[in-house]
């Protein structure tokens, strides 16, 4: 029975494909059973390849980067900004979710077109600057009207 689930999921033709997988799932069974490696262990090994330390500390610094960007501030306090600039806060904020839905197919389509990499960087300069005027707008140092435009 459970092949035929296995033949019916995969979208398997042949019994010996299915048999492959079969297999597959004892490996990988018979792995998670062994004995258990110690997590330092790993990141020391990770942290001695030099490509490994490279990948390792590019996804920590994309993922720091992801949370201190300030898009949760932004979305959370987002109807305070857009008060006494417009009459209705609340469309304020659909609007910045709208934008960041566009931004979000924009970037899909430029990311095999122009790189990962430099659309990262642009864009991560793009995050910098946009929180700069707000904090400066918060601050006092623009108009309000900047700051919901950052």
């Amino acid at each position: 029975r459970a092949r035929y689930i296995i033949k019916r999921l995969r979208g398997l033709r042949y019994d010996h494909e299915v048999e492959v997988e079969v297999g597959n799932f004892v490996i990988g069974e018979a792995a998670q059973h062994q004995d258990k490696i110690n997590q330092y262990d790993v990141l020391k090994e990770m942290i001695a390849h030099r490509k490994l330390r490279s990948l390792l500390m590019s996804s920590l610094i994309l993922q720091m980067a992801q949370q201190l960007c300030g898009i949760n501030a932004v979305f959370y306090y987002s109807t305070s900004f857009f008060e006494g600039v417009i009459d209705n806060p609340l469309v304020g904020t659909t609007i910045v979710g709208a934008v960041n839905v566009l931004a979000t197919y924009v970037a899909l389509l430029l990311m095999d077109s122009c790189g990962r990499r430099s659309l990262i960087l642009w864009s991560s300069g793009g995050m910098f600057l946009s929180c700069l005027v707000i904090v400066l707008s918060l601050l006092g140092y623009f108009s309000n009207i900047l700051a919901p435009v950052a």
